[in-house]
């Protein structure tokens, strides 16, 4: 794993001090060695995090054969059988970076189509004087550029990078704003800046003689609603055992996290057939998680080497401020605190860690959202007088003294979803808001110009299948694989997930919903294929997530001064766009509401940028 930066523009030469500066910047995400390697009209920036190839893998690399060179972001799985196909490529590494150079020559830009693994890549052709770039088809890894002030095009891993070159003056994106007000994160196809660009999940760009052009090289498949549980459990077990394998391959040892949750616990159980001593690793946060008693039971079942990693509830406000300069954009997934600091302790024992992320998603594992929609889906009938009721209800906080939550609650999911919402798509995108449409436009200083629901990227559809299609684009992009990027790279940790190899995920899609959501069971596919190899204790014990009880921190002395400072002062940057007055309620709330304000007031804070209201 690794940083990648890069200009190209006339006479690359004069942009050595802006490379170097960039370069610089993520150190963090390969402090093992950086590089950089220049051409008449680009120049090219590595930092490595060496994983594969320890002596002869550094980057940029340049190709034996022509004037081609890459600099890499990944790892691309199963590369030693990809390799052994190109036989008359004149290999001097042994590295998965070279297998790219190859790929290249030989099949062009078209070979993105059929490349297994987690990647952000960018190849200089310096014969046709083109830039080729990609990023692997799930998000895994990040990929930003922009154009300088003297049309430079500009690319790196992430934001501080590109703001490093000191080419750009960012400028606030309002659309991005109101996403990240509404759903924590900001979206995996946009950025927090209207003139930085992410290039979104399975897409591929060229830039040659000053055009960008940008294509999608991957579709998710459609669902097959015929296969059988049976067949169903015999092809997830073959496809998951063969993506655990793969993973494992590298030439530094490779631990796993264990929660004592149902995916790290499957993913342990498979990695203990290929490698003996697996060291594992879990962690307990304060009184807020405690992953260890789950862990230390699969620990135990399968001899691993285990560690159990600790960290006390202290300086948390401090945590908050730093998150903010870790994530370049406001990022108010709570989970970023654990996450960042387990992936400290765990960089003290590896480099390289397994993990089950991924499998919520492609599994149906969020039982707090997705039963809501299973018991929408099996019960469609709708009162024209419920749903207007209902929806007039909608617009007011609160009933009679009440909050609208509290009356929420009085009628049954079913009676409630299906006549509050025209299909389960709206239903989940509601579900999963913080501030409401009407709550967006009370706090704003200005009208907006466009619609709230313009800012969202999302499937169409009425079915279980697609909100879950909408996650795998959306949420896990631009929360999950964002938040585990940042907090593992922070401290030059890969994290590597096997349940989004290419394979295995294709098969999880195809697969209808009936066989991941019951009205019983979340993941039930899962359960059905490994719980044979689970302890009791996890077979029988409910989800837990890694988020934080901010309602809880909130309330802590370093917190409430924290808000002071940041929400409680007139002069800081949050209140040229939002109403002093009408963000006194979400202030004062000391729930999700007054953290991502505060998130987004710190973040403010620490950041320079430009307004066009």
């Amino acid at each position: 794993m690794c940083g990648i930066v890069g200009i190209v523009a006339k006479d690359s030469g004069r942009y050595s001090e802006e490379i170097n500066k960039m370069v610089k910047s993520l150190r963090h995400r390969g402090p093992d060695g950086e590089s950089t390697l220049s051409f008449k009209n680009c120049i090219l920036g590595h930092t490595r995090l060496s994983i594969v190839d320890l002596v002869t893998g550094d980057q940029p690399m340049r190709s034996p054969n022509s004037n081609s060179a890459i600099t890499f972001n990944g790892e691309i799985y199963g590369y030693k059988s990809i390799k052994a196909q190109l036989k008359n490529y004149p290999f001097k590494t042994s590295s998965d970076t070279e297998v790219l150079l190859a790929l290249y020559e030989k099949y062009g830009v078209e070979f993105v189509k059929d490349l297994p693994g987690m990647f952000s890549f960018a190849i200089w052709d310096e014969s046709n004087q083109e830039l080729i770039a990609a990023r692997d088809r799930f998000g895994e890894k990040p990929f930003y550029y922009a154009f300088g002030k003297n049309g430079e095009f500009i690319f790196a891993s992430e934001i501080k990078a590109i703001l490093a070159s000191g080419l750009i003056k960012p400028v606030l994106s309002l659309e991005s704003l109101v996403h990240f007000l509404q759903y924590l994160y900001v979206l995996p196809n946009k950025t927090i800046y209207k003139n930085i660009y992410s290039l979104p999940p399975a897409h591929s760009l060229t830039f040659k003689d000053g055009n960008l052009q940008i294509e999608k090289y991957w579709e998710l498949p459609q669902t097959y609603e015929k296969i059988e549980l049976a067949e169903a459990v015999t092809v997830f077990k073959s496809l998951l055992e063969k993506s655990v394998e793969n993973q494992l391959v590298a030439d530094v040892p490779v631990g796993a996290f264990l929660s004592g949750g149902l995916d790290s616990s499957t993913i342990v159980a498979i990695a203990s057939k290929y490698k003996n001593n697996l060291n594992t690793y879990s962690f307990r946060f304060g009184n807020i998680i405690n992953e260890l008693p789950y862990a230390r039971g699969i620990a135990n079942l399968y001899n691993t080497e285990h560690y159990e990693l600790s960290q006390e509830e202290s300086d948390l406000a401090e945590l908050l401020v730093l998150m903010q300069d870790i994530y370049d954009e406001p990022f108010a997934d709570s989970s970023n605190i654990p996450t960042y600091l387990i992936s400290k302790l765990a960089r003290e024992h590896q480099k390289v860690i397994i993990t089950g992320d991924g499998a919520d998603e492609l599994l149906g594992g969020y039982d707090y959202w997705y039963r809501n929609l299973y018991t929408m889906e099996c019960k469609k009938e709708k009162s024209a007088l419920a749903s207007r009721m209902i929806k007039d209800m909608s617009k007011f906080p609160r009933i009679q003294g009440h909050k609208l939550s509290q009356v929420v609650k009085q009628f049954s999911p079913e009676f409630f979803y299906n006549n509050a919402y025209e299909t389960i798509l709206e239903a989940h995108n509601e579900q999963k808001k913080y501030y409401k449409n009407y709550e967006v436009e009370k706090i704003l200083n200005f009208k907006l110009k466009f619609n709230p629901e313009d800012t969202n990227w999302k499937a169409s559809g009425n079915s279980l299948d697609e909100a879950l299609r909408s996650d795998l684009t959306d949420y896990m992009p631009g929360d999950i694989l964002v938040k585990t990027d940042r907090a593992s790279m922070a401290h030059g940790l890969e994290l590597r997930s096997p349940f989004l190899d290419w394979d295995f995920a294709n098969f999880c899609i195809s697969v209808p919903s009936n066989l991941k959501v019951t009205h019983d069971e979340s993941k039930y596919l899962l359960r059905q294929s490994y719980q044979a190899n689970w302890t009791e204790e996890i077979r029988t014990r409910g989800k837990q997530g890694f988020g934080a009880p901010v309602h809880v921190w909130l309330k802590h002395d370093d917190f409430r001064n924290l808000t002071d400072t940041y929400l409680n002062d007139t002069k800081k940057k949050i209140y040229s766009i939002f109403s002093y007055n009408n963000t006194r309620y979400y202030a004062g709330r000391k729930d999700y509401m007054t953290w991502i304000l505060l998130t987004l007031s710190i973040w403010m804070e620490k950041h320079d940028f430009e307004i066009e209201l």
